[in-house]
């Protein structure tokens, strides 16, 4: 059965942002991946999608040492798909990126890729600026802000890149 957001525990709030980031670094190591293989020609998205699942993996594993710190060791109890109300990451398919890959326009899946991603990013800045508004505890609120601020120089820097992508 799903449950409402409000009755998260901090715990579980915390959970939920740590498996966020690991979703979130697999599907652009997918997207890097993928670019590499069908767009050898356009290092840039590759380099872009790479850096971005990096980004991504440094900071789940920045959430899961501090929630460590705070609650031991983590565990998988509740995933985004278990919150009734989660604001959720759109399901692009990265099927259709991958067709339209090879099938060789690569401007429409660079533009799909970027889109997607963009999706993703802004639903993690409203989670965590969700968790800021809702968590009464200072240090998790500090956290969940810097959070706030990481992920939307990402939502920047991706509006920028589809914005580059208008003008070619």
């Amino acid at each position: 059965m799903k449950r409402d957001f409000a009755s998260l525990s901090p715990q579980e709030a915390f959970q939920v942002a740590i498996v966020i980031e690991e979703r979130n670094t697999q599907l652009y190591h997918r997207m890097g991946e993928m670019f590499s293989k069908f767009c050898p020609d356009s290092p840039q998205i590759v380099s872009t999608f790479c850096d971005l699942a990096n980004t991504e993996r440094q900071h789940g594993i920045l959430l899961t040492s501090r929630y460590c710190e705070r609650f031991g060791a983590v565990h998988a109890d509740i995933t985004e798909e278990d919150i009734q109300d989660l604001i959720e990451v759109p399901r692009f398919r990265v099927g259709d990126i991958l067709a339209a890959a090879e099938a060789g326009d690569v401007a429409f899946a660079r533009r799909m890729a970027f889109e997607m991603a963009l999706a993703t990013e802004r639903s993690t800045v409203n989670y965590y600026a969700r968790l800021v508004e809702t968590t009464p505890d200072p240090e998790l609120k500090a956290l969940y802000k810097e959070f706030v601020a990481f992920e939307q120089e990402h939502t920047d820097e991706l509006e920028q890149a589809l914005g580059q992508l208008g003008h070619t």
